[in-house]
């Protein structure tokens, strides 16, 4: 096992000011009252500071905007001209476009450098498609209808009032207000708490901005937590390295949005944002050990980009947004080899490869009830001896301290194991014969059919064991015995994930040792939840251990679940892998949001390397091809990500498309879960950031 190699921290002086000016987070931009309240009380002020009125601790205050009416929309529709572009290309794009009478636009791609190039100003989808059939009969191959922000002109309404809770109404100036408390929160009712400047406005279309002013270090407590939460991924080095992302992100992009009155949003549309309530003491120490650290590339902040799960591998951005930043390369989501531990049984164990018979039953009565070498599908396959779980069954007995009841020689032999635990008492007045006859054969005996029905109800003894002449095996007897001391006493196993250190870690839980038997028992879980004993295992730091213990703690049995999304680092999330089955009418609709369609004839993909789809034409009914590449491709069939491929079954009206995918977002920059799993193999958040943003250095504010 080798471990990552720590390099140097890069320390330097940004070009950009030491004293970072506060961002502007927009909280929202579209309803028409808010309910407010003030930490310890305080004042609301104009947005200049000056006091309009006092708040009580916990008054709560409505902020209404009387808007005359119905608010504007703050959407339309535009066909969107082929993918992002160079400047230049959009320069030529555009001048072809009005030479052939159209009014085109060009809007810059935020996390790029491309532009879009828009034209047509719509209110429905609908009224944009004579314009998509022009461009189309031209013989441009890839048109989009896109939503886009509206611009407008201020509205004018009638005032902004500020509403008690006894319904006392106070005209608030025009422009808005600075809402100030006593200590250092401000509630936002269906929001959230915030700290810092909280201000709330009127907007051009009729609706009330709201904007969170605060520092940039108070700002990433709120954003680090909801884009990569501890609970979820809960490593130091992988919250160190989402750290220094938001916070480069957060500098890189300032006055994005500048002309909605703030600097970014609260959503995955820039960074996820959730302000007081969304902080974590995890992540605040990851904030606080990279405080002032960027990531830049020749002495200045990067397009820090992220998404949720790469799909194994990222993209580059060239394919994805246009343009070309040597830092947003794709890069493999895979160890050169991975880190493994290694785990061998302390008994011999079957050499039998598949061992259909194995069972967590089984598997529990082998952690100090029965013998293990009794776990042989050979043994298991004779019938049952009273001699063989007289032992068993009295040293469970013992374990729950019942009655030390004889197994019955005569008779049934699983009637006999349940009467042994007692549970022929439960029977008398709660099973009825009508359901006997339902559930068995009528040549079990009459004083056996009550007992038996509870148990074929309870799922401890199938119905099918009671119509058969011969003797339960050994195997059948142990799953009975087994079930029947999950009923009276439920296990649940163990789990967590495998650390460097051997120690695991629970879900939502910290790192804990994990002491083990000199007489393991070492198993493996496949995908499906067969099981099968194994001599030795070397494995994968992060995988699943389940483990049931002995009765002074230490685990007798050790399984090691094999990860169903492979060995790769992002395969913590759980769209590391996706199925998505469409019916032919669904599709369509999803397909006519975007484009002009009268069917689809077919789709036909083109891959790169890693199975991402770089470019898709979708081929309709009457033969036209229609071409999307980049963020498209998966806003326009509703999936999480471009990396998936597909069946069809069925024809016409009739025929379904399965997608089989995985990963979730635009695949460029750092794969968030990749990140998590890079740490719980050894690497640092330098590591991280180098191999996800090649060619970058960390500097610090001076």
């Amino acid at each position: 096992m080798k471990p990552f190699l720590v390099p140097a921290l890069i320390l330097s002086v940004l070009p950009v000011s030491a004293a970072q000016p506060p961002l502007k987070i927009g909280l929202d931009t579209q309803a028409t009252e808010w309910i407010v309240s003030l930490e310890g009380g305080g004042q609301v002020c104009d947005r200049a500071g000056t006091p309009l009125l006092k708040l009580a601790p916990d008054e709560r205050l409505r902020i209404w905007w009387d808007s005359r009416g119905t608010a504007d929309p703050t959407s339309e529709y535009r066909v969107q001209v082929g993918p992002p572009h160079t400047a230049a290309q959009a320069a030529a794009l555009t001048k072809r476009l009005r030479d052939l009478g159209e009014a085109p636009d060009r809007v810059k791609v935020p996390d790029a450098d491309t532009w879009r190039v828009l034209t047509g100003h719509f209110k429905t989808a609908p009224e944009a498609e004579p314009v998509l059939q022009k461009l189309q009969d031209l013989g441009f191959d890839e048109l989009w209808v896109a939503t886009e922000s509206r611009d407008a002109l201020p509205r004018k309404g009638r005032a902004l009032y500020a509403v008690s809770d006894r319904y006392e109404r106070r005209a608030l100036p025009a422009t808005g207000v600075w809402l100030k408390p006593a200590s250092e929160l401000t509630s936002l009712q269906g929001k959230g708490r915030y700290r810092g400047k909280v201000e709330i406005f009127p907007n051009a279309q009729g609706r009330l901005t709201v904007v969170n002013t605060l520092d940039l270090e108070t700002y990433l407590r709120g954003v680090v937590p909801k884009e990569m939460g501890a609970w979820e991924f809960p490593s130091l080095e992988a919250l160190k390295a989402q750290a220094v992302a938001a916070r480069t992100y957060a500098v890189a992009n300032r006055g994005k949005r500048a002309a909605d009155g703030f600097d970014m949003g609260d959503t995955v549309a820039d960074q996820v944002y959730g302000g007081r309530d969304g902080e974590q003491s995890l992540t605040d120490r990851a904030i606080q050990e990279t405080e002032g650290l960027f990531a830049t590339y020749s002495g200045k902040p990067i397009q820090a980009l992220f998404m949720a799960n790469c799909g194994g591998h990222t993209a580059d951005v060239a394919h994805v947004f246009g343009g070309d930043a040597p830092y947003l390369k794709a890069a493999p989501c895979y160890p050169a080899k991975p880190m493994t531990l290694a785990y061998a049984s302390g008994l011999p164990v079957t050499a039998e490869a598949q061992q259909p018979w194995l069972s967590w039953e089984l598997l529990r009565l082998a952690a100090g009830i029965v013998p293990p070498d009794w776990l042989s599908g050979e043994r298991l396959a004779r019938p049952a001896r009273i001699e063989d779980l007289a032992a068993p069954v009295r040293a469970l007995q013992q374990r729950l301290a019942l009655d030390p009841a004889p197994l019955a020689r005569d008779g049934n032999l699983l009637i006999a194991l349940a009467q042994a635990l007692g549970f022929h008492r439960v029977v008398d007045g709660q099973e009825r014969p009508q359901d006997a006859a339902y559930f068995l054969p009528g040549s079990l005996p009459a004083g056996d059919r009550l007992l038996a029905t509870f148990l074929t109800r309870r799922g401890i003894v199938p119905a099918a064991a009671w119509a058969t002449q011969a003797p339960p095996t050994l195997r059948q007897a142990l799953v009975a015995l087994g079930r029947l001391w999950q009923d009276l006493d439920p296990l649940t196993p163990g789990e967590g994930s495998l650390l460097m250190d051997r120690q695991v870690r629970r879900k939502r839980g910290g790192p804990e040792p994990l002491s083990l038997s000199p007489r393991l028992l070492l198993a493996e879980e496949s995908p499906d939840g067969a099981l099968r004993l194994v001599e030795k295992a070397d494995i994968q730091v992060g995988d699943r251990l389940k483990w049931i213990p002995a009765e002074d703690g230490a685990a007798a049995v050790l399984v090691r679940r094999l990860d169903p999304d492979g060995a790769a680092w992002d395969r913590y999330n759980p769209t590391a892998h996706w199925r998505v089955d469409y019916a032919e009418a669904d599709l369509l609709a999803l397909v006519r949001k975007r484009i002009k369609v009268s069917g689809i004839r077919e789709l036909q993909a083109q891959h790169n390397d890693q199975g991402r789809v770089l470019d898709l034409t979708l081929v309709d009914t009457e033969g036209a091809p229609h071409r999307v590449r980049g963020m498209h491709i998966r806003g326009l069939l509703g999936l999480k990500d471009n990396v998936f491929r597909f069946l069809t079954v069925g024809q016409g009206a009739q025929r379904h498309w399965i997608f089989y995918g995985r990963g979730w977002g635009h695949g460029v920059g750092m794969c968030q879960t990749g990140a998590y799993g890079m740490a719980l193999e050894g690497a640092s958040f330098q590591q991280i950031l180098t191999h996800y943003y090649p060619g970058t250095e960390l500097r610090r504010v001076d």
